[in-house]
């Protein structure tokens, strides 16, 4: 298998990369000025907001984010230091692992950001579709996201 890329492949990716990159830029701006919230940290306030009672293992959390346990301590330092999550160790019979917990102050702030992240996303990226349009790249991203994560499986 080739490594080389046809014209079309370079295009999409080429593509697939600039918008990428604008679209989290642009929301990333909106996340910070709206709620005072990096994406990194709107990101693993989503995670935990979605895990039972706001709590998680740091190695599941980092895992379900795909970041490396060197970059999610550093993140979650920093967003302990502002009060938004705890790090502790896990209870009876679990009592060796690293655990993250959303406090109070970070649901709130979660919640606080999920509406002005939701109108960021739809105005740089979702409003540029039509329905159709949207269906369509609907299941070419879960097609995408099938590829990469049996991908992953496999080389793990």
């Amino acid at each position: 298998m080739s490594g080389r890329l046809s014209a079309a492949e370079r295009r999409v990716w080429q593509n697939f990369v600039v918008l990428s990159e604008v679209v989290r830029r642009e929301v990333g701006r909106d996340l910070w000025a709206d709620a005072q919230l990096s994406d990194a940290d709107f990101t693993v306030l989503a995670q935990l907001a979605a895990a039972p009672d706001g709590t998680m293992r740091s190695t599941g959390c980092a895992r379900a984010l795909g970041w490396d346990t060197g970059r999610f301590s550093h993140q979650l330092r920093r967003m302990e230091e502002r009060g938004l999550v705890r790090r502790g160790r896990g209870e009876a019979g679990d009592g060796r692992a690293a655990v993250v917990a959303l406090t109070d102050e970070g649901r709130t702030a979660y919640r606080k950001a999920l509406g002005p992240h939701m109108r960021s996303a739809k105005s740089w990226f979702l409003d540029g579709l039509d329905p159709g349009q949207l269906d369509h790249l609907d299941t070419l991203l879960q097609t995408l996201l099938d590829h990469v994560h049996q991908k992953a499986e496999r080389n793990a």
